[in-house]
């Protein structure tokens, strides 16, 4: 009878990096973007013109931050958020909204279909980067929070096993 639990290999609760993701089919935007985040050397800057493509490359990037455009031909900005909300893989990614709109009922809707934030296209460069610090820690403390619940169901399980397998033994 083994008389520790251990928690499960590869449960360690590890920094995740800054990922950000932008969705414009401007490359002006992009460029801009990259230009405003080129000095901060701990986030990891990604671009895509292509709306049609961002749901994959966010599987493969897995971005804590992802930041996108309203208005692009081709697949609507509301619809693409709706689709990031509705993947397994990036539901929960904070999604910062960069559009050119300043109406009210545009920003409300883009917060119903599952944006976080709305900024107007070009934002500062100073409160890009604190939303974006922002939103990734955020995001970062609910993957902690979630592989811990993950361990505590697993080193529970063990327990739970190890005092039936003791009630046999006595």
């Amino acid at each position: 009878m083994s008389s520790t639990v251990t928690p499960p290999a590869g449960t360690q609760l590890s920094e995740h990096p800054i990922v950000v993701l932008l969705v414009d089919d401007q490359r002006i935007i992009g460029e801009a973007v990259k230009r405003m985040l080129q000095t901060e050397t701990d986030i990891d800057y990604h671009y895509t013109c292509n709306p049609a493509e961002a749901l994959v490359l966010a599987e493969q990037l897995k971005p804590t931050v992802i930041l996108q455009d309203l208005v692009m031909p081709e697949i609507d900005g509301i619809t693409l958020v709706k689709s990031f909300r509705a993947h397994a893989d990036t539901a929960g990614v904070p999604m910062i909204v960069l559009s050119s709109k300043e109406e009210p009922t545009t920003k409300a809707e883009a917060f119903a279909a599952g944006a976080n934030d709305y900024l107007v296209k070009l934002p500062d460069p100073v409160e890009l980067i604190a939303r974006i610090r922002y939103h990734s820690s955020a995001y970062s403390a609910l993957l902690h929070r979630d592989l811990a619940f993950d361990v505590l169901a697993t080193v529970a399980q063990a327990l739970a096993a190890a005092l039936a397998e003791a009630a046999d033994y006595v």
